[in-house]
């Protein structure tokens, strides 16, 4: 059995802020769901649209709080979730902007390296992502004369 390889710096920083924008998530979608009451006072809907945006806020939270804790064990499902949370938030900027807020174009391109480089093959070898070395086959190699 292989040993896993050593994390790349790259992934722990990616962990660190995993974890900092699900805690921020949390945060934000309990304040909001605490909030609804108040809005709903000034704004007729408003309670039902803040305790929706609140629930989304929390879900979100969750998983990037989770996937940020996988990063630091290298687990699979955890790339798997950073991945698709990666496409889905550089469709979502390609939304944003195709509405006219091109205040999503940083985000955009910080996902798009985020995808880049969690595609790199060492970043995949560290979360068990790639298929065994082509080496490794327990065929012996073909002798040719020489």
């Amino acid at each position: 059995m292989q040993s896993k390889p050593p994390r790349p710096t790259g992934v722990t920083v990616l962990g660190v802020l995993a974890i900092l924008a699900g805690l921020a998530g949390l945060a934000g979608g309990a304040l909001l769901l605490g909030l609804s009451g108040v809005v709903a006072s000034t704004y007729p809907g408003g309670a039902t649209v803040a305790a929706a945006i609140g629930a989304v806020l929390l879900i979100i939270g969750i998983l990037e709080l989770v996937y940020g804790i996988g990063f630091f064990g290298g687990k699979s499902w955890a790339w798997t979730l950073a991945m698709i949370g990666s496409v889905l938030n550089i469709i979502f900027g390609i939304v944003s902007i195709a509405f006219g807020s091109f205040g999503s174009v940083f985000g955009l391109i910080i996902s798009i390296l985020i995808l880049y480089y969690l595609t790199r093959p060492h970043v995949k070898a560290y979360f068990g992502k790639v298929p065994p070395a082509m080496g490794s086959s327990p065929m012996p190699p073909s002798s040719v004369p020489g």
